[in-house]
């Protein structure tokens, strides 16, 4: 056990040391491939529901011009860029996920950090690279080392710590300016706020202010604010804190600076709820290996653990009713009969099938009516924050295709290819809010694929901006 008062210099320490050369070949690419597919979230959510009053908030804070929202084009300070850019990436529930913790890993610091490398200018690939990869890493271990197990690690308290850890690498902060940093970023950790019912949106807003949070903690670090201390550790530490027992320490710093979890976390191909996943991904391979019609179906059944259930499945009646009849995009995305209900009817899941034509659309209401949450609460007893979930496809001439999803498609152990996900950014670049021309595109897959080698990634801001 380490002693009070050390945990967090030790963490400092290693992070100040770990750059781009300690890096192997998996996460260098793997790190590529979030940035990539992030950016492509960010694209994606340009043209959501409550971004245009996420950036005219942001800009009545007024400030210098130093970073660039994507899509949009406005100038704002670091912190407000960051802010909007990480709304418009969580806004569309696509962002990486982790399905062991239920992180979203990567849509906290990459909007950070390339706001200040913007600020700061000149900050080329591999250093670019390095800072997300111990960024993103950090976050995964913190949400590993929480107590008691599994956990639902949540971005709004860790991304701070994560974003934090991003951009004050870019800034080239020491140990001390590092741990500075993590001192700071506790004080704009929380997990509250986190609304998944329509009409409210602040899920995705709290997204932002954790990026916005990492910005601002280490820009003040920079400037010599004092905040060294122990963070993590006992009682007043952010475990004891929030979750009111201490941390795993050893999964926290085994390897740490060496050995970099982003390697075992990937993409999530449907812009729904993770927990919705499972389902979607079993009702994908039914669909597609027995060759059921849509109007062949009677009725699907979908058993899931109680987690599951009272997420997106719906525990009382009235929730249920929601779940089959969504009263908003939040509340679709939130449910196992309409996820289900739209994939059997488009056959996949994609951003149009959250749009309020969709959402009032009678064949897909009366699919989802009849597609059936069942509980299962052997079913929550699986390892990982994401449960297994069983569907069964009943057909009107009395057939049952049956099938049992444990990792869903974009898990480590059912990946998404990089031919996918590069499909899967240029697909997301379509809903830009503002269209961007095919050669931007085309030039900013092949950038960001070359990473290490660009003089100075604010570029990206460029290709990426209308």
């Amino acid at each position: 056990m380490i002693g009070s008062g050390t945990l967090t210099k030790n963490i400092a320490g290693r992070l100040a040391r770990t750059a781009y050369d300690a890096l192997n070949f998996e996460a260098v690419r793997a790190t590529k491939e979030h940035i990539l597919y992030t950016l492509g979230t960010i694209l994606a959510g340009s043209s959501a529901p409550g971004i245009k009053q996420t950036l005219a908030g942001a800009q009545a804070l007024g400030g210098s011009q130093e970073s660039t929202v994507l899509v949009h084009g406005a100038k704002l300070p670091a912190p407000s860029a960051a802010l909007v850019n990480a709304t418009m990436g969580h806004s569309r529930e696509l962002d990486i996920n982790d399905d062991r913790i239920a992180y979203k890993s990567s849509v906290t610091v990459i909007p950070a950090a390339l706001a200040i490398a913007e600020k700061i200018g000149g900050v080329g690939g591999k250093d670019f690279i390095g800072a997300v990869c111990v960024g993103v890493d950090l976050g995964i271990r913190l949400g590993l080392a929480t107590n008691p197990k599994p956990i639902h690690a949540r971005a709004i308290a860790l991304g701070p710590f994560a974003a934090a850890a991003a951009c004050g690498k870019i800034l080239g902060l020491d140990e001390n300016g590092l741990h500075n940093a993590l001192g700071i970023a506790f004080c704009r950790s929380t997990v509250s706020g986190n609304s998944t019912v329509a009409p409210s949106l602040t899920k995705r807003l709290g997204v932002g202010f954790a990026s916005q949070s990492g910005v601002i903690a280490a820009l003040l670090a920079a400037a010599g604010f004092p905040a060294a201390g122990e963070v993590f550790q006992g009682s007043a530490g952010f475990f004891q804190t929030f979750y009111r027992q201490e941390g795993d320490y050893d999964a926290l710093l085994d390897q740490l600076g060496s050995r970099f979890e982003i390697v075992l976390v990937g993409p999530k191909p449907f812009p729904s709820c993770r927990y919705t996943h499972c389902a979607v991904t079993a009702s994908l391979n039914l669909l597609r290996k027995h060759s059921i019609n849509v109007t062949d179906i009677l009725e699907v059944r979908v058993q899931i653990g109680e987690r599951d259930m009272r997420s997106v499945g719906g525990w009382s009646e009235d929730e249920k009713k929601k779940k089959r009849r969504p009263e908003g995009v939040v509340d679709a995305q939130f449910s196992i009969p309409y996820t289900v209900a739209a994939t059997c009817l488009s056959g996949g899941l994609s951003l149009e099938d959250f749009t309020g034509a969709k959402l009032r659309n009678d064949e897909l209401l009366d699919l989802a009516a009849r597609v059936k949450p069942i509980l299962n609460p052997e079913l929550d007893h699986g390892p990982m924050d994401v449960k297994p979930q069983v569907v069964e496809i009943v057909t009107r001439d009395g057939k049952v295709f049956g099938e049992r999803v444990v990792y869903p498609k974009g898990n480590p152990n059912n990946p998404v290819t990089s031919d996918e996900l590069v499909r899967a950014f240029r697909g997301m670049a379509r809903y830009s809010a503002k269209p961007l021309s095919a050669d931007k595109i085309d030039d900013a897959v092949s950038l960001v694929l070359r990473l290490e080698d660009v003089p100075d990634v604010s570029i990206l801001t460029q290709l990426l901006t209308h």
